[in-house]
């Protein structure tokens, strides 16, 4: 036996597999890097889903302010066409009150009968065009008084009517929609007349 094979022999066993495992060991590449990256990645359906809720609340946004600006623009075009036939009305108003005048002034003539018919007859048709204009006659005689549609010019006893109410009509008042055209001119009735007298002005 030679010293070479001696020393062989002496040489611990494994040691040889220790410089093999150090020497020739290389890292194996780590499971799962691949599919980390890949959850990263948002699934394009919750992507879509997202994107159509923003534009359903953007849509709605715009469909609201849409139908707030057609409210708005119907107030104001009703607004403006009542505004416009509020002057013409007013202006009609004397000349209403001067045939209702005369027709009041010629009751109790029999001569002026027929005249009186037609005249009456024009102030009906007169009145059918102002209500399909949306004007109306304030309810006055026989109401109690309210300073929003009636102007009391005086106060008078009456056993008709009961204090605090309409007992007379001087002018007639008339409302253009929810608006007051003319305040009706009222007297108002003091109730039943007192034993010192009777009329009292206002």
């Amino acid at each position: 036996m030679s010293k070479q094979d001696e020393v062989e022999e002496e040489r611990p066993v494994g040691e040889a597999e220790e410089v093999g495992e150090e020497g020739g060991a290389e890292a194996e590449p780590v499971e799962g890097d691949e599919e980390s990256e890949a959850d990263v990645e948002e699934d394009p359906v919750v992507v879509a889903i997202r994107e159509a809720e923003a534009h359903k609340d953007r849509w709605m946004r715009l469909a609201a302010e849409f139908d707030n600006y057609k409210k708005r623009t119907s107030r104001e075009m009703q607004s403006l066409i009542e505004s416009a036939n509020e002057g013409l009305i007013r202006d009609l108003l004397p000349t209403i009150d001067s045939v209702n005048r005369a027709l009041n002034h010629a009751d109790g003539d029999d001569d002026s009968e027929g005249f009186k018919a037609g005249v009456r007859l024009i102030m009906t048709d007169f009145a059918k065009v102002l209500e399909a204009r949306g004007v109306k006659e304030i309810d006055a005689l026989g109401q109690p008084f309210d300073p929003n549609d009636h102007e009391a010019l005086m106060q008078t006893a009456s056993e008709e009517y009961e204090a605090g109410v309409v007992a007379n009509v001087v002018e007639k008042g008339y409302r253009l929609g929810s608006k007051v055209l003319r305040h009706a001119k009222v007297v108002v009735s003091t109730g039943a007349p007192r034993d010192d007298g009777g009329k009292e002005d206002a």
